[in-house]
């Protein structure tokens, strides 16, 4: 008998440099659009690194400390996670009474940090401490909003080559509570009533209120008996930076200009527009996001486009067994829609 266990995990950060102006740091320092000011920069704080370690445990114990804050801020935006494991008597075969799978299904979301202190000149702000609105709850951190936004497959029995083995697949995303709301807000009250309630120039009200895009991933683990292992990030969310981690080390990550152009380029503080956020938004309306108002079938076929033309998997990393290579199983194994 031989155990077999892996993990693979998927990390979204949304890259900034130090907000905290009391330190010398810059409210408008991260790679989200600030709109002249008038926007999500001004509005919210980024994750105060541009790079995550290669280790995930150390990942998850960052913080990131800002004078708003009387407590540490977790430093990325969404962990998509799935680990495997069972038992095989001969390195061909799968004891099903063996299988497991976990998935992070249970960790609390990130919060959304709103920027400045109490006091400072920002609409999010200003409606956090209106006593004529609620909108907020008079909180200056929520937890992302995930509702509705995962979906996981069972452990899936495989064969490849005569050489059985079991994967998974997580959907996953979040959006920002405070755009949610917005949203919320937008649509029951009219553009022209939103606007005059608020204070908020007309350019601040583009589609990202309108429609919330959602950050978010498509993962997928498979493990063989032979101990053949492939983890693939079949979609990502074009906004912002994402990381594979495959037993607790980095092994991949998504290309991300921190002054996100598309046509490169580099980053310049206080960037204005952000040409991969607008795509990141237009994306939620069509049928490339598998949280989109279209059906799902559309989405498959646009994953199942992507993998037949090389664009997909986005991230991924394999390890050979003693019969099997990740790249025979990858060929073998079509994306696992989780739904």
């Amino acid at each position: 008998m031989a155990d077999r266990a892996a993990s693979a995990t998927t990390v979204t950060l949304l890259p900034g440099h130090s907000e905290n102006s009391s330190e010398g740091g810059d409210p408008l320092n991260s790679a989200m659009p600030d709109y002249d000011g008038r926007s999500l920069d001004a509005w919210f704080v980024a994750d105060v690194v541009t790079d995550l370690p290669d280790d995930l445990e150390t990942v998850r114990e960052m913080r990131k400390h800002l004078p708003e804050y009387d407590e540490g801020l977790r430093q990325y935006r969404l962990a998509n996670g799935i680990e495997l494991s069972f038992t095989t008597p001969d390195g061909r075969s799968v004891v099903d009474s063996s299988v497991a799978l976990e998935t992070n299904a249970d960790e609390a979301p990130s919060y959304v940090g709103v920027e400045g202190e109490s006091g400072e000149e920002n609409i999010v702000r200003d409606i956090i401490e209106r006593d004529d609105l609620d909108w907020f709850d008079g909180k200056d951190k929520l937890r992302a909003d995930v509702e509705d936004k995962r979906f996981e497959s069972d452990a899936v029995r495989e064969s490849v080559d005569g050489v059985a083995g079991v994967r998974a697949a997580v959907v996953f995303g979040g959006t920002d509570t405070y755009i949610e709301i917005m949203r919320e807000k937008f649509y029951e009250l009219g553009p022209v009533e939103f606007l005059e309630t608020t204070g908020m120039d007309v350019e601040a009200v583009p589609a990202f209120i309108v429609q919330p895009p959602t950050m978010y991933t498509f993962l997928e683990l498979a493990v063989m008996a032979d101990g053949t292992t492939l983890a693939r990030a079949w979609d990502a969310s074009p906004y912002p930076k994402h990381y594979l981690y495959v037993d607790e080390r980095k092994r991949d990550e998504t290309e991300f200009e921190e002054g996100s152009r598309l046509e490169g380029g580099e980053w310049r503080r206080n960037e204005n527009a952000n040409e991969r956020f607008g795509q990141w938004t237009l994306e939620e309306q069509d049928l490339r996001s598998p949280f989109s108002p279209h059906t799902r079938a559309g989405y498959e076929q646009s994953v199942d486009g992507a993998a037949a033309t090389g664009l997909a998997p986005v991230m991924s990393h394999g390890e050979d067994g003693s019969e099997l290579t990740a790249s025979t199983v990858a060929s073998a194994l079509p994306p696992l829609f989780p739904w």
